[in-house]
């Protein structure tokens, strides 16, 4: 528990405790892995990418993270879920090591990261919409409330009773097979 005292010296003091206990090397991948659920391999490759600016090592060459890493590390795992590319995380950090004076740059890439995202989600409500479409379409197939017409096979006359599938067709169906 920090004491506030009147004395400035006490203050600073206990601030620059503070700090050397956020940059303190003490925790190991199999540590930072337990405490942020990200895979040990995760962890190795965003270090081994430069993602994470001031990891230590031991004297067994042994990664060792401290509290101020661990915020490096969320803030760079954030960055890739949201499918930014590494190199561009690496961008954005080096605007973070230069200072204040890169805010605008940081949240311009914020701003684009943003976008594509959104254009993605449109993507893929368009995608979730036809699927939706396919699924009640087979259900009312399934029914008997409508034939399959959405299958060419049974809009083209000229198949006869039966159609000729080629072999890689039929192996293909083959492997796909639910079970």
């Amino acid at each position: 528990m920090i004491k506030y005292s009147s004395n400035s010296k006490t203050i600073a003091w206990r601030c620059d405790i503070l700090i050397q206990t956020l940059h303190e090397p003490k925790y190991t991948v199999k540590d930072v892995s337990e405490i942020t659920g990200l895979t040990k391999h995760t962890i190795r490759y965003y270090d081994d990418q430069q993602l994470i600016p001031f990891v230590s090592r031991d004297s067994n060459n042994n990664r060792l993270f401290s509290d101020h890493d661990l915020d490096w590390l969320r803030m760079v795992h954030s960055f890739r879920i949201s499918g930014l590319p590494i190199s561009e995380v690496k961008h954005y950090i080096a605007m973070c090591l230069q200072g204040d004076e890169t805010i605008p740059e940081r949240a311009e890439l914020v701003t684009k990261q943003e976008k594509e995202l959104e254009t993605k989600i449109n993507e893929y409500n368009l995608q979730l919409m036809h699927i939706k479409e396919k699924k009640a379409y087979y259900k009312s197939v399934l029914a008997g409330q409508l034939n399959d017409t959405w299958n060419p096979v049974n809009n083209n006359p000229e198949c006869g009773e039966k159609y000729d599938i080629p072999e890689h067709i039929k192996s293909a169906s083959k492997a796909h097979v639910s079970p």
